[in-house]
């Protein structure tokens, strides 16, 4: 595949995590991700794509997408949002270099605060992990309808400061949600992102308690729905592609007075660096996904004390 005038190169790049990553729809043990390489002339640029299964995406449909012999001269022939971000930073990329920018010079500052996110865990796990955390002023916690209520109060024994984000994956039924509704009322809860199956999205209107919507809040879809439902919303590149329509989300969630988190994969800091632009238009950064790898690209991310730093050296830009 080409794309514009640029010749695509990919790799397929999978990354062992240190643990298990569990959320209520699933379990994964490795990042797999597409590196995606534009060449122009003797310079590259580098984008990292990670398929995204709740989208209807996968790494063989976007491999087979790139293997055909075509010339895409527009990112809206790209089926696949994931794709079209990866595309979107290589290009991005390739622009910073040709022009002899420094990425640095971009994003202006080095350190970052962003959330950390614990999976669903055993008990007992979930108790050393929390113990690690005492720094973490914003802790993320992914629960299905299981043990809830022990997960909570665990927060509040060992991180009785922190406010926390519950990251249901849409695991809640409405009907949980109205039964615990007061009693999720008694915990710091900052906001619960996506209790429920975004086709539900509607039945939430009587539900009193800060939601965000994640899954609801996406390319594909009509997200305006949902400016009266929601007080947040995670806004994930892979979800919406290039620049412009990632600009536009942030847009309309400013224009709705809807608080931004921008999130992020389980992924390398390929992924996760080129983000750090659209950092200065968020309320919080949910960029913690490179720490879940064995081993992260050269020169990656660092994580220390809830703080994200991003490595000079790294090879984005000039």
């Amino acid at each position: 595949m080409n794309y514009r005038n640029f010749k695509v190169n990919y790799q397929k790049i999978n990354f062992p995590l240190k643990e298990s990553f569990k959320i209520s729809r699933g379990t994964k043990k490795l990042a797999k991700t597409i590196k995606i390489e534009l060449k122009e002339n003797n310079q590259s640029g580098f984008g990292e794509c990670v398929p995204y299964k709740r989208y209807n995406e996968s790494e063989r449909k976007i491999i087979n997408f790139l293997k055909k012999k075509k010339r895409i001269n527009n990112l809206k022939q790209i089926p696949y949002p994931s794709l079209r971000n990866a595309l979107s930073n290589a290009e991005y990329d390739l622009k910073l270099k040709n022009n002899k920018i420094k990425f640095k010079n971009i994003i202006k500052k080095t350190t970052f605060d962003t959330i950390i996110t614990v999976p669903i865990t055993t008990k007992k796990n979930f108790i050393k992990k929390i113990k690690q955390l005492k720094f973490q002023k914003i802790i993320k916690i992914k629960l299905d309808e299981k043990n809830v209520f022990i997960f909570l109060n665990l927060l509040k024994k060992y991180l009785p400061k922190s406010q926390i984000i519950i990251d249901a994956n849409e695991g809640w039924s409405l009907k949980f949600l109205k039964k615990n509704e007061k009693k999720l009322k008694k915990y710091k809860i900052l906001f619960i992102e996506q209790p429920v199956r975004s086709i539900n999205d509607q039945k939430l209107k009587k539900i009193n308690l800060p939601l965000c919507a994640d899954e609801s809040f996406h390319l594909n879809n009509h997200y305006k729905k949902i400016n009266k439902i929601y007080k947040w919303v995670n806004i994930k590149p892979d979800k919406f592609g290039e620049d412009k329509e990632i600009l536009n989300a942030i847009k309309f969630a400013k224009k709705n007075r809807l608080k931004i988190m921008m999130g992020c994969m389980v992924s390398s800091s390929l992924s996760i660096v080129p983000s750090l632009r659209f950092a200065k238009h968020c309320n919080l950064l949910d960029l913690d996904g490179a720490m879940f790898l064995r081993k992260d690209i050269k020169n990656g991310i660092k994580y220390s004390k809830g703080k994200l730093i991003y490595n000079s050296k790294f090879k984005f830009g000039h």
